[in-house]
């Protein structure tokens, strides 16, 4: 008889230690996520302990735990996404060595991993890459990646159905993220105070950010391709302004997170506008939404064709706008920047940044205050032949760091908050700050408008200015901007929109001043803006629309 101890299941050795460990995909793909986010985010962790003041207290905890929170619904979220059904362990263990090898050049080079960097990345050659596999980076990817690549190779793991995978994974990941908006919620006014006056946090979460960034690179690659071959005239006919009569000037001004409702020229109660004030020819258009509440999309849709409700970023970067319409009509243009970039929309006409070399006493290490977009403006204006459009970017009202936007001579509204950290200063300091914004902005327009003044004895001059978006400040516990537009409270959205018309310029138009007066009651956008400056220059073309155009309406059209 055989020996019946022969025929059984042998279950010694590693099995049931295999049988402990072994997870589930789902349990794989958060087991590495939680290690990433743990062990490998030294350039985050160093920098929250040395830019959150009061560690060790409840706010300064709460801080650090929505950071956390948000980082792991971020890891989560990517590993998700890169290891679903056969791609499961190549996935996990490609993100796995990205994140090591990333967290070495960030610790140790301070390197931040965007798009940038990528490139330089895919730029280096063979002896480049040679200085700079080092020995602590070995050492770094074979004990933290070569522990985690064979835990992940070796751990047993029972796979669901691709279905079954996405429905867990997208549960879990909704509760992270739910888990990082209560945290987040609790702690609004500190986190994203903090957060804006420590913007460089966004680009330390690891892997995210590095693989988000490529991401990006190869999007914006096959976009550029795309734009190259497919980039597209708005209009079949632009035909500029009959040569007849003087070259027209026109000054538009960009503003930055300015808020209608501190201006006092729309009834603020604190005297913001003194110098605007005393213009009594300056149009204040009293009701202006804004297209977005953020640069990144208000300014882009602001020279676009398309109207808030129909704008599609991606469509509006390989078409023409309002500066290419304006060119192909024989107008010089120009941008003046004093912020972070056009956004795309200055890509193809003539650009400048402000610079301390030129404007020394108006700048420091950090950015220039905007009179340094004066500087030279009148030979700018002069140079140039036939009509001109220079657009001037501001820095404006730009947070938290408000008290860094003007000179000390315009501190009209003291105490003020003057720490980087604005979350930390009382609310009416921080609008002291801000009100001082404006108040520097009101001096940098009427200067604008004196060197206008001073030109239009050989053009018709004008000066259009109007804000990208507003700036909550506290009102119902909510600071800063870039809120959802559906959800985004008016202090967001409402901006000013200034016009100034030289006295040659209204009557070369037969210009009505008191229709000019009533159009500045009209409900208006920046869907206005496109028609406006068109109608300026009195561009011919099936894109101008006579009725969104405000100073058309008044007078003659040429």
């Amino acid at each position: 008889m055989p020996d019946i101890a022969h025929q059984r299941p042998h279950h010694g050795g590693l099995a049931p230690l295999r049988s402990f460990l072994k997870l589930s995909d789902t349990g794989l793909v958060f087991a590495t996520s939680l290690y990433l986010a743990a062990s490998q985010n030294d350039a985050l962790w160093r920098f929250a302990s040395t830019h959150v003041d009061g560690l060790g207290s409840p706010t300064g905890l709460l801080l650090v735990a929505t950071l956390a929170a948000i980082l792991l619904a971020g890891t989560f979220t990517v590993a998700a996404a890169l290891s679903l059904g056969p791609a499961l362990r190549i996935g996990l263990i490609a993100m796995t060595l990205i994140a090591v090898v990333c967290n070495h050049f960030m610790h140790r080079y301070g390197a931040i991993i965007d798009q940038e960097m990528w490139v330089n990345v895919i730029r280096t050659d063979a002896r480049e890459a040679a200085e700079l596999i080092t020995r602590p980076l070995i050492w770094q990817v074979v004990v933290f990646g070569g522990t985690a690549v064979i835990v992940i190779a070796l751990v047993p793991v029972t796979q669901r159905p691709l279905k079954q995978q996405l429905l867990q994974r997208g549960g879990i990941a909704l509760l992270l993220w739910a888990l990082a908006a209560v945290l987040l919620g609790s702690n609004y006014k500190e986190a994203s105070l903090w957060a804006r006056a420590h913007s460089q946090v966004r680009e330390l979460p690891n892997p995210v950010f590095p693989m988000v960034s490529a991401y990006k690179l190869a999007r914006d690659r096959l976009i550029t391709s795309a734009s190259a071959a497919e980039f597209r005239e708005l209009a079949v006919r632009v035909e500029p302004r009959a040569p007849s009569g003087r070259r027209r000037v026109v000054v538009m001004v960009v503003g930055e997170t300015a808020r209608a409702d501190h201006f006092s020229l729309y009834g603020y109660p604190r005297d913001t506008n003194p110098a605007l004030s005393a213009i009594p020819t300056l149009l204040r258009f009293r009701d202006v939404s804004a297209c977005g509440t953020s640069t990144a999309v208000s300014v882009p849709c602001m020279f676009a064709r398309q109207d808030r409700s129909e704008f599609d970023s991606d469509e509006a970067r390989r078409t023409e706008n309002l500066l290419d319409v304006l060119q192909r009509a024989d107008v010089h243009v120009q941008w003046l920047d004093n912020n972070t970039g056009c956004q795309g929309v200055c890509d193809r006409v003539a650009y400048a940044h402000t610079s301390p070399a030129d404007t020394p006493a108006l700048c420091d290490d950090r950015a220039c205050f905007d009179e340094a977009l004066l500087h030279d403006l009148s030979r700018r204006m002069t140079d140039a032949e036939g009509d001109q459009l220079i657009v001037l970017h501001q820095l404006g009202s730009h947070g938290p760091s408000y008290h860094r936007r003007y000179p000390r001579a315009y501190a009209r509204f003291t105490p003020e908050c003057t720490t980087d950290d604005a979350y930390r200063c009382p609310r009416e300091m921080l609008i002291n700050s801000y009100d001082n914004t404006i108040v520097y902005t009101d001096h940098v327009l009427a200067r604008l408008i004196q060197l206008l003044a001073a030109a239009s004895t050989d053009a018709d001059t004008a000066m259009l200015y109007v804000s990208d978006h507003g700036e909550s400040l506290g009102e119902n516990g909510i600071y800063l901007h870039g809120l959802p537009y559906a959800l985004a409270p008016a202090a967001q959205t409402q901006v000013p929109m200034l016009m100034w018309l030289s006295p040659a310029f209204i009557a070369s138009r037969a210009l009505s001043v008191e229709c000019l007066e009533q159009q500045t009651q009209r409900r208006l956008s920046h869907d206005n803006v496109f028609d406006i400056v068109l109608g300026l220059f009195a561009v011919d073309t099936e894109l101008y629309r006579p009725q969104a155009d405000v100073i058309g309406a008044c007078g003659a059209s040429a």
